[in-house]
């Protein structure tokens, strides 16, 4: 397979320019149409729209409700870490798979979308509150959708590369 050029792997920077936007955008309706700790169905018994502060990562994963110097510190360093590996993976994937490329591009725009936040605000808002009956998945946000996404969808890149 022929290497990828610059116009090739700057679909990347498009699509994390795309999710990023779409996710302060979405975020930005969200603190305009609800009051902290609302919520709206849209879907009985599956789907609400919420107005919740997370100050940990994805998911819920280490919120302690407030924010702390951990995750102050421990989130700013590892985004930029992570921007760090991300745009070395851009520039150094080695094969013609636009789809990794695309996928690296949905990491880049949720660690921007979800950092961006957290360095406007100290949180980052989820809203997207995905339950059946009375279990509820951990309210999530546009940029972690991507970066869920993005990382399936590279893993499985690579491993099919490899195959």
């Amino acid at each position: 397979m022929s290497e990828l050029g610059f116009e090739g792997k700057s679909r990347a920077f498009v699509v994390a320019a795309f999710i990023a936007l779409a996710d302060w955008g979405s975020k930005y309706l969200i603190h305009s149409h609800f009051v902290y700790g609302a919520s709206k169905p849209v879907l009985a018994q599956y789907f609400n729209l919420v107005h919740v502060r997370n100050f940990g990562s994805a998911f819920g994963l280490m919120n302690q409700g407030r924010p702390t110097a951990l995750n102050t510190w421990f989130f700013a360093v590892a985004s930029v870490l992570g921007l760090f590996l991300l745009l070395y993976l851009v520039y150094h994937e080695y094969s013609a798979h636009k789809f990794a490329i695309v996928c690296l591009g949905l990491l880049m725009g949720g660690v921007l979308g979800n950092q961006g936040e957290r360095f406007l605000h100290g949180y980052v808002t989820d809203f997207l509150d995905i339950y059946v009956n009375t279990q509820h998945w951990p309210a999530f946000n546009v940029a972690d959708s991507a970066i869920t996404i993005g990382i399936i969808g590279y893993f499985l890149t690579s491993l099919r590369r490899r195959s």
